[in-house]
């Protein structure tokens, strides 16, 4: 009995740790003037290098991997899920010893191996490990506590480094670069948002009016950011949530119908002008925020063509999952080296680039499971799997417009595998639609 305590702490440590890592790697302490911009290999851009966050990763997931392989789990994944998981994992590592033989010749074997190797990590234990081991009521817990605190903080302490924190007409906070804050202030919206409808007794830290506060500071982040795939999809979260998670409070109940009242009452009135408002901002006639108006459906169609373009090259194999930082060198990749433009920054064909045909269809298949997972999310009754349905139903537009996530490093990867890996659990009941 003890020893199984003794493994159950072990794993909610690894996990936890985990979940802070997902973060915590893309701090950066610029405002605090002490720490320098790059000590390799253990600062880079005033915080974490990103072979310390690969290192820890890597020794905490051997911890799990074991435990994983030893331990019989309560909890188990849908057979669909694991079909689907496992496929990709095997086209993912097929394509990439086509790529290494026949497509990226002139660069580092060892490389592409990595790079591989980063990605069926990711997948292995955010999409698979994680949500078997670790109860969802604590990662939704964890996850709301770990990116609320540092947005918040953020928020309140931007008046104080607003040099560091608020740069190019957009809201960085403690974070590297901006989409990392779109990624914890969009998340910690999401996630803290069914806590303004819970039934719980009131307390100094659990009441309304301060949930309320919280909530308006995670939002006022979210649009600080001017990132309008973020605006979007907390405004998808707030209409769906307010009608999703039901209270037994007349207060919560008089707070729907008044939100109701408000929003058809805007729609009366300044429904016109707010559409035409939002279609400006989309065809670039209009700035969002402190962000310069910009061709949003050009500047997307022309990241397609691109991308396209790039796909064309090696329509069989891929360019592989590193293609935006190989230039055909032995020496191996340069962090610094990442170019955004090379992204063509649609998921479809951002799959097709890395992995040529077959990871395209893979795509067009899993956008397609994550449609069944979202909607099978938010049909529970249990509110840490309607949250985490919430979560991937608003993101499913961003999805289209955003590269696939293979990334070990990213904020956005982690989280996206975590909740596809929780959707993905076998739930014995309401479980008609499986993904």
């Amino acid at each position: 009995m003890n020893s199984k305590l003794s493994v159950s702490k072990l794993v909610d440590a690894c996990c936890i740790t985990l979940l802070i890592l997902i973060f915590v790697s893309k701090v950066s302490l610029k405002w605090a003037r002490i720490i320098p911009y790059s000590i390799p290999p253990f600062i880079f851009q005033y915080g974490l290098h990103p072979f310390i966050n690969f290192g820890l990763q890597f020794f905490i997931t051997l911890i799990l991997i074991y435990i994983w392989l030893k331990q019989k789990h309560e909890v188990t994944l849908s057979p669909i899920y694991k079909s689907y998981i496992y496929s990709l994992m095997a086209v993912l590592s097929i394509q990439t010893m086509f790529q290494i033989t026949l497509v990226n010749i002139g660069s580092s074997v060892m490389v592409q191996i990595a790079g591989l190797g980063m990605a069926l990590m990711l997948i292995l234990v955010y999409g698979i490990i994680i949500p078997t081991l670790f109860d969802i009521k604590k990662f939704v817990f964890w996850i709301t506590k770990i990116c609320v605190t540092l947005v918040v903080a953020s928020f309140l302490c931007l008046p104080f480094f607003f040099g560091d924190m608020f740069r190019g007409g957009r809201f960085v906070g403690f974070f590297k670069h901006i989409p990392h804050m779109v990624s914890a202030s969009t998340a910690a919206f999401i996630f803290f948002f069914p806590n303004l409808f819970s039934d719980k007794k009131w307390t100094l830290k659990n009441n309304t009016p301060l949930k309320l506060v919280i909530i308006f500071i995670l939002a006022l982040a979210v649009l600080l950011t001017s990132t309008k795939a973020a605006f979007g999809t907390i405004a998808i979260t707030g209409f769906v949530g307010i009608f999703l998670f039901g209270s037994k409070k007349k207060s919560i109940r008089l707070f729907k119908f008044s939100f109701l009242a408000c929003f058809l009452v805007s729609v009366l009135l300044i429904g016109a002008p707010t559409s035409q408002f939002m279609y400006e901002v989309t065809t670039g006639k209009t700035g969002f925020g402190l962000r310069k108006a910009q061709d949003g459906v050009q500047s997307r169609m022309e990241e397609v063509t691109r991308g396209w373009s790039m796909f064309e090259k090696s329509p069989y194999f891929g360019l592989g999952l590193l293609y935006k930082f190989l230039n055909n060198s032995q020496d191996g990749i340069e962090v610094e080296s990442y170019n955004s433009f090379k992204d063509p920054h649609n998921l479809f064909v951002s799959a097709a680039v890395i992995g040529g045909y077959p990871l395209f269809f893979f795509a067009i298949i899993g956008y397609i499971l994550m449609i069944f997972g979202a909607f099978r999310g938010i049909n529970q009754t249990d509110p840490n799997k309607q949250i985490i349905g919430l979560f991937l139903l608003s993101h499913l537009p961003v999805f289209v417009i955003y590269h696939a996530h293979f990334s070990l490093g990213g904020i956005a990867d982690r989280i996206y595998w975590l909740s596809f890996g929780y959707l993905g659990q076998y739930w014995h009941k309401n479980s008609e639609i499986m993904p």
